[in-house]
């Protein structure tokens, strides 16, 4: 007997491989270093606001163990390297 408002074993399987695919886009923007578009992506995929899906990437990044970019390093290096260029020039 088959009840009409089950989902078939194939459209759970598709279900499942769609969302795994998700999944699997958001952890490789985080490992690229876009962690605003895996934002956006889980956002967009599940509906949820903005302060619960922060959390929700945070926690994968916590979980995959990511090592995110910060930008500080950056911006440090940029100071340190125009402070340099100044005091080279007005000597």
């Amino acid at each position: 007997m088959n009840d009409e408002n089950q989902p078939s074993p194939s459209g759970q399987e598709d279900a499942a491989n769609g969302q795994s695919e998700v999944a699997q886009h958001i952890i490789e923007s985080l490992r690229q270093g876009n962690k605003i578009q895996a934002i956006k992506d889980y956002r967009e995929s599940t509906g949820e606001g903005l302060k619960e899906s922060k959390e929700a990437i945070e926690a994968l990044i916590e979980k995959y163990d990511i090592q995110m970019k910060s930008g500080c390093a950056s911006m440090l290096l940029f100071a340190t390297s125009l402070m340099l260029l100044i005091i080279i020039w007005i000597q």
